[in-house]
């Protein structure tokens, strides 16, 4: 299987700035999307990729369609990517 090197940040990343966009703490949003806590701060930190379902069900926890989260996700891996390039 190919590997995406910023997927796992990028995903963290929006999902961050959604929750925080939409003032949830962590464990709210856990809650809310029926994940564990720990599962979640895995993903935030970049550590653990969801699973489709919880994509979908962190979305709906934060008000967000999905094709939003993704475009934001999308955004997120080329201001990770610039970032990486501009460092070397």
């Amino acid at each position: 299987m190919k590997e995406y090197p910023y997927l796992s940040q990028a995903i963290g990343n929006s999902i961050e700035i959604f929750r925080k966009n939409n003032m949830m703490t962590k464990s709210s949003l856990a809650e809310f999307a029926w994940l564990e806590r720990r599962y979640l701060r895995k993903i935030e930190q970049g550590d653990k990729r969801p699973t489709v379902n919880a994509v979908y069900s962190i979305c709906e926890a934060l008000n967000v369609a999905p094709l939003e989260f993704f475009k934001k996700m999308e955004e997120e891996i080329e201001r990770l990517k610039a970032e990486t390039e501009k460092c070397h």
